[in-house]
């Protein structure tokens, strides 16, 4: 299991940039609907059917990627968390379009949704300090904990849900 204060993991290159181009093409035309964290394309998916193996390469612990992961996202821009159920969770979001990663806390102290994340408002950004962010090219990915506050300021990501299996 990896410590739960490693919060973020960026993986360059996950896939090569013609990849990501080739895959936009694809499917960008496609049909997007509104989901709560933006559009995405209903009930289409791609998971490589070696993910387990290579998520648990680059973790360094056993993984176990979701069967609804790999959904091609349009994200909405405002601050929100991803769903979870316990703290051994991961999202990975790999940029298919240049895009940026945000991470934010909340000015009241709570600095994930672990902490608290109900009478907070999402929308209003003079509520929020950006912590960080990461610029995504094409291709490039980034491992986080779905309980971050973040966003994306643009582009198509392809979202994966990962889980950390106990070795015991």
């Amino acid at each position: 299991m990896i410590n739960h204060l490693v919060k973020i993991i960026s993986v360059d290159g996950y896939y090569s940039e013609e990849q990501a181009k080739s895959l936009t093409a694809a499917i960008f035309n496609l049909t997007y609907i509104e989901s709560d964290l933006g559009k995405q394309i209903e009930n289409f998916n791609l998971v490589p059917p070696d993910a387990n193996k290579q998520f648990s390469e680059i973790l360094n612990t056993t993984i176990e990627v979701d069967e609804e992961s790999g959904v091609f996202r349009l994200p909405a821009n405002f601050i929100h968390f991803e769903e979870f159920d316990d703290l051994n969770e991961w999202v990975f979001a790999v940029a298919l379009q240049k895009s940026t990663f945000n991470v934010f806390e909340h000015l009241s102290g709570v600095q994930n949704a672990v902490q608290g994340y109900k009478n907070i408002n999402y929308r209003n950004l003079f509520e929020w300090d950006h912590r960080i962010n990461y610029l995504l090219e094409p291709g490039d990915g980034i491992l986080f904990r779905p309980w971050l506050f973040h966003s994306f300021d643009q582009g198509l990501v392809q979202i994966f849900r990962l889980k950390e299996k106990d070795d015991n």
